[in-house]
């Protein structure tokens, strides 16, 4: 049979040393945690595209194709597999804000160095890979 992956995007979008993350609530997934601004390519929508809007929808802001670079590819399979593109940011517009606070219960600047223990996996190992140049990597979780 052949496998059929999700794909999914997240905003990397820093301030000097710090990261944006985002408070996951009431999503079914990993609830609790820091993830990125981010969501699923919808059909027919480019990768870019998807990534536009969910920074405009999750977080109100405006952002040019131009002004955004794919920094990370991540093939992770855990429950379901998923292909994961981790995209800085160069710049934006607009002020942001939680635009989803019935399933985000912050959106809140870390140091980059410094992330508060309760990351999403997979957001965690993209931001070391990312800092480590490593432009690809894959998780294979145990689901049998």
């Amino acid at each position: 049979m052949r496998l059929q992956s999700r794909i999914a995007v997240y905003l990397l979008l820093r301030k000097s040393d710090e990261i944006l993350l985002s408070l996951r609530q009431n999503t079914g997934y990993r609830d609790g945690s820091w993830s990125m601004v981010a969501g699923h390519v919808e059909e027919g929508e480019g990768i870019i595209d998807a990534l536009i809007r969910e920074a405009k929808e999750e977080a109100d802001i405006d952002i040019k194709h131009d002004d955004l670079e794919v920094a990370h590819v991540m093939y992770y399979y855990g429950d379901r597999p998923y292909v994961h593109f981790f995209i800085i940011c160069k710049k934006y517009s607009g002020e942001i804000r939680n635009m989803e606070p019935y399933k985000c219960g912050s959106l809140k600047f870390f140091k980059e160095n410094n992330l508060p223990p309760n990351v999403v996996e997979a957001v965690k190992a993209a931001v070391e890979n990312i800092k480590n140049g490593k432009l690809f990597s894959e998780v294979i979780l145990s689901h049998g």
